[in-house]
């Protein structure tokens, strides 16, 4: 699961806001279709599993009872850094963003252009690979929230963004969840919030350097805490007749 549904107040949010809700990023009748979707497959379903701590599926179990939610640790993303640094002859941007586009993501990223920043945003769906490309292209990959209010970091931006050698930097998020300690995190209502943008692309290397440190070590505790869940597919095996 990598969406953020939750159960509160007796109501289904997706995304943080009540079913029903408009936005720029997801039509409401596409979300009310992935609900209906999803409903359709419980008889088939055993649990969910999410990537770390996110999303958090907030009473999950209380809207679809019977259904465990399990945690898979964060991936190793090895020690192939000082070669992703050095090729610093393939930055030819400041800033990479590769999300789909919304008015409020828009009207960021031609601010940080009107202040001389470069950016680097294909504006369409890509491939990894292209992904990966493009993210090498640039010294910080931007995470910028879907809208304003916006509660999560993206955990996977931020993962893939290390596995290509660069550190992401966030605009407007408070995020307290586990990838927070990989990542900066700016207040873009503070005055001097692009500035601290130019200084994040000017010490890109050292940057990237201590977000993936930072990463190895939040993984390996998360993972000490809550392991890989074997048992859910040794159950599986034994229920399927699936050989090991």
């Amino acid at each position: 699961m990598t969406e953020h549904l939750d159960f509160q107040h007796g109501q289904i949010y997706f995304h943080g806001a009540p079913l029903g809700s408009q936005n720029d990023y997801m039509h409401s009748a596409t979300i009310l279709k992935r609900i209906r979707h999803l409903m359709e497959c419980l008889p088939y379903l055993r649990c969910f599993f999410v990537l770390g701590d996110l999303p958090e599926l907030r009473n999950i179990s209380v809207m679809l009872p019977g259904l465990d939610v399990r945690t898979i640790p964060f991936p190793a993303l090895g020690d192939g850094s000082c070669e992703a640094v050095g090729k610093a002859s393939d930055t030819i941007h400041d800033l990479v963003f590769t999300g789909a586009m919304t008015e409020y993501r828009t009207k960021l990223l031609a601010l940080l252009e009107r202040e001389g920043l470069s950016v680097a945003c294909p504006r369409q769906f890509i491939s990894r690979n292209r992904r990966n490309a493009v993210n090498r292209s640039g010294k910080v990959i931007v995470n910028i929230p879907q809208r304003e209010g916006w509660q999560w970091l993206s955990l996977m931006r931020i993962a893939a963004g290390l596995q290509t050698g660069r550190a992401t930097i966030s605009l407007g998020t408070q995020d307290a969840s586990r990838i927070a300690s990989c990542c900066t995190q700016l207040n873009i209502l503070e005055h001097d919030w692009v500035s601290r943008v130019q200084q994040c692309v000017d010490d890109w290397k050292s940057l990237y350097m201590r977000d993936l440190v930072s990463y190895s070590a939040m993984a390996q505790r998360f993972e000490r805490e809550r392991p890989f869940p074997h048992d859910v597919f040794e159950y599986w095996s034994l229920t399927d007749r699936v050989c090991h």
